[in-house]
């Protein structure tokens, strides 16, 4: 080994600090426009909230009735899953039941358009909203009760398209919980925000606001029905039509409670497969937001190679300091962030995430919610180990 590389790795560190430190300045700048107050606006059209549903995850009747709790005076809730055995239905008719005022309606969406089964979900609720405008809701979200003005308030700009929302990971209960919370926290917050910045919308589906008629115009939901990140192609749609895509600075909570680390890594790998396949330039280049890699890199080479004891100093603070990056924004989002020995797994998520960073060049099967899929460039999906007919697919999006 030679005896410049730990010097070089520390070097890579800080490039990677710097970088990293600059996207979640981003963040930061897109949340003081939430402390001077969220845009909203003295127009409240009518809105259509489309709620794909499967299974009966963790926290889904809190997460539905938040929806339900909306200050705001007309709109309606779709709630729909492709079986009609699904136990999340139960969930939904007690929505239904217990807040009587609210219109509610509960659809089985089995009129597939493609293999990706939320397009799916929402291709059928869409078609039987009452309202053009229309709000998708993932399920793990949990808004609060000026939530769905907030974004409602981005319309006031007539050049916009479409509205996407800063996302703030909370609730955690468990190591994979935490663990995945932090990353929602700081890497992707951070990204969708530096984004924004620079004028790439990078739309992460947990919460969209768009108008049915003019998705309809772009070529509606089968331009995304075979690609695993619909949400980023919808937002890149809108992008190439010349529509603006206004990243509300009100962040959407999404709950994560007892998450095993086995389904952080197994979400987290899917979401590395889906860019490395959209874009594999800038997905080399995330290994640039990495700098606790780097430096750990540096710490086992300097050790290796007796560098001098100043390098290893170097490199421990480096990991400090974009631990404190972590904790900073986290409470920016949140209101509080990990504190005591929870800031300990900070470090230990960068390093997982690294790990997948690396499988996400190599691995082509993605599994998501039951369904397996191999996925392919601009992360065009197709089904695996089904015996189901072939669903109809359209033409992979074009990369940006």
């Amino acid at each position: 080994m030679p005896g410049w590389l730990p010097f070089v790795l520390l070097g890579l560190g800080g490039v990677a600090l710097a970088l990293t430190a600059l996207t979640f300045a981003a963040a930061h700048q897109t949340l003081r426009r939430h402390r001077q107050g969220d845009r909203h606006d003295d127009r409240t059209p009518p809105v259509s909230i489309l709620k794909p549903l499967k299974g009966l995850d963790e926290g889904l009747w809190e997460n539905l009735a938040a929806l339900a709790r909306q200050d705001y005076p007309d709109y309606e809730i779709l709630l729909g899953t492709a079986e009609a055995t699904d136990p999340a239905l139960r969930v939904a008719d007690r929505l239904r039941r217990e807040f009587p005022r609210v219109p509610i309606r509960v659809l089985v969406c089995d009129r597939p358009v493609g293999p990706n089964p939320k397009v799916n979900n929402l291709a059928v609720l869409a078609a039987e909203a009452r309202h053009d405008l229309i709000l998708i809701s993932d399920s793990d979200v949990r808004p609060d009760v000026g939530y769905l003005r907030a974004v409602v308030g981005e319309l006031r700009d007539p050049r916009v398209g479409l509205v996407s929302s800063l996302l703030c990971g909370v609730g955690e209960q468990s190591a994979g919980a935490l663990l995945e919370n932090a990353q929602l926290n700081s890497f992707v917050a951070a990204a969708v925000a530096a984004g924004d910045f620079v004028g790439h919308p990078c739309v992460v589906g947990k919460s969209i606001l768009l108008r049915r008629s003019e998705l309809e115009t772009l070529g509606g939901w089968r331009t995304v029905a075979d690609v695993l990140a619909e949400d980023y192609f919808l937002g890149r749609l809108y992008h190439r039509a010349g529509r603006r895509v206004a990243l509300s600075a009100h962040p959407v909570r999404t709950v994560h409670r007892r998450w095993t680390v086995r389904r952080f890594l197994s979400r987290q790998l899917r979401w590395m497969q889906m860019r490395r396949h959209i874009h594999p330039a800038a997905y080399a280049g995330e290994l640039l937001l990495q700098p606790t890699a780097w430096f750990a890199a540096a710490l086992l080479a300097g050790a290796s190679l007796a560098a001098p004891l100043w390098l290893a100093f170097a490199a421990v603070a480096g990991i400090a300091l974009k631990t404190a990056l972590d904790v900073g924004l986290a409470r920016r989002l949140r209101g509080n962030g990990p504190g005591g020995l929870k800031v300990g797994w900070l470090p230990v998520k960068d390093l997982l995430v690294t790990v997948l960073w690396v499988l996400g060049w190599f691995r082509r099967r993605v599994v998501w919610r039951g369904n397996v899929f191999r996925i392919g460039p601009a992360s065009r999906v197709r089904p695996l180990g089904t015996s189901e007919r072939p669903l109809p697919t359209a033409p992979a999006p074009q990369l940006p």
